[in-house]
């Protein structure tokens, strides 16, 4: 499997390399070069699977290569997917014939990034032990990237971390899942702006570094390709457990950066049976308003009660747009726009065939609260607000007789505030969290300037 950019100028790269590189070195995203197809007689298969061996039949295609062999890959997924996970790596919630949940905060940090991120740590640690190299990654999180990303990436000896985080617009559990974890290879860095202004300097930095080529720099954002292929997985897994005929199956999802919902796409590409991909949002509805109009327009992000999609530059919309618009000069045309107008308009014809695929819909911060309220009520489960954004949007789109998925990003408790305030029940954290939340912080704080973010990895590299 090769891979390139959706911009065109970094062509033809092998797995490891996209896997390394994270960010493509024109400035644009890795996409594989060729989607495999997974034929109705084979999906039939791989009902019964183990979710390990589920995964490595799904992702092995994108996967093995010259640098990783299929036995070396599937122990890496054993060690990935162990009881090390969690106690239950991934579960289904069934509210009804037509409505289910998928549990998707087993993981080490309670969100589903873990999925992916726990994979793309074992997969570093392998690769730079048999390469002998060191690498430097560098990450913006609107919320649980940055925990996932710790958890899941340090352990190698051979990585110096860094991740960015909006000063106050995390919530207090978020936060110190990061900067309790007390690593000496891992800087949280507090950002005096928001989550979009994080992911500029990631960007700026790779695209600064690609020029001198100073560090050895990676991605753990989703624009690293790993991170949408560890989120294929689950797409497969929960079909799989709500349909038994291979009927089409709607999926709702709530999104920031269109990482989760991309790879249901992904999914829908290699054959797995799915109608619509719901794209939920909050009041940062950029998405919404582009499958209204067919026009991204950034505006300011605003604070909700569902931060992590506090988000006004959904990075990953520029892999789908690579997909239909099959031309990557046109791709860079419309981000080169987007950097310099703040906005962007596709043709009619082209929104058309994309709402073929997608719908989209945004929600209230108080529909948000009473949503988390009524699945309480109704079913005695406690969802935390991207969850609750996700289920309001589906109910509001979609008939009741429409089957559909919707997508647990989180544990309710990394959001305790929103959630109690919603219920006005008695809540606890869970084990861990309590623990953590009694830990010391450390973290440092900078302005918004590429230059002071810079000197903080300048300054720790040189020291290592």
């Amino acid at each position: 499997m090769l891979y390139s950019s959706t911009r065109g100028n970094d062509n033809n790269i092998d797995f490891v390399q996209v896997m390394l590189n994270g960010l493509a070195k024109d400035g644009g995203l890795y996409v594989p070069n060729k989607v495999p197809k997974i034929s109705k007689r084979k999906l039939q298969e791989l009902k019964s699977l183990s979710y390990v061996d589920l995964a490595y039949e799904v992702t092995r295609d994108f996967v093995v290569s010259k640098d990783i062999s299929s036995e070396e890959y599937k122990l890496i997924l054993k060690k990935t997917y162990s009881k090390k996970f969690g106690d239950e790596i991934i579960n289904v919630d069934k509210l009804n014939d037509n409505e289910f949940i998928l549990n998707l905060f087993h993981g080490p940090t309670f969100a589903f990034k873990d999925y992916a991120l726990q994979l793309l740590g074992n997969l570093y640690d392998f690769i730079l032990k048999k390469k002998k190299i060191n690498l430097t990654i560098i990450g913006a999180t609107s919320g649980d990237t940055g925990s996932a990303a710790i958890y899941g990436c340090s352990k190698s000896k051979k990585i110096n971390m860094f991740i960015l985080f909006p000063k106050g617009k995390v919530s207090e559990v978020q936060r110190k899942q990061m900067t309790t974890f007390g690593a000496s290879n891992v800087t949280n860095v507090s950002v005096k702006g928001n989550f979009d202004d994080c992911q500029k300097l990631v960007k700026d930095l790779f695209n600064k570094n690609t020029k001198s080529m100073e560090y050895n720099f990676a991605a753990i954002n989703s624009i690293n390709w790993v991170r949408i292929l560890g989120q294929v997985i689950y797409y497969f897994w929960s079909y799989f457990k709500v349909e038994t005929n291979m009927t089409p199956v709607n999926y709702v999802v709530p999104t920031g950066n269109f990482g989760n919902v991309y790879a249901g796409f992904i999914s829908k590409r290699m054959g797995l049976p799915i109608k619509k991909l719901i794209v939920c949002s909050n009041k940062n509805d950029i998405l919404t308003r582009f499958f209204s109009n067919g026009t991204m327009e950034k505006k300011v992000a605003r604070e909700s009660l569902s931060p992590s999609m506090d988000i006004q530059v959904s990075s990953n919309f520029e892999r789908l747009l690579h997909h239909f618009l099959k031309d990557r000069r046109k791709v860079s045309s419309l981000i080169n726009k987007m950097d310099k107008e703040g906005k962007y308009s596709v043709p009619k014809q082209l929104l058309t065939e994309i709402l073929k695929e997608f719908a989209g819909g945004s929600v209230s911060d108080s529909k948000t609260k009473q949503s988390i309220k009524k699945i309480y009520n109704d079913f005695n489960i406690i969802i935390d607000p991207h969850t609750a954004v996700g289920y309001s949007i589906g109910k509001k789109l979609l008939k009741n007789n429409e089957k559909r998925v919707y997508l647990s990003t989180a544990h309710f408790s990394k959001f305790f505030n929103t959630v109690n305030n919603s219920l006005k029940i008695s809540l606890t954290y869970p084990k861990k969290m309590k623990e953590i939340l009694k830990k010391k912080e450390h973290y440092l704080t900078i302005n918004n300037e590429i230059d002071e973010i810079k000197r903080v990895i300048d300054e720790k590299i040189l020291k290592t």
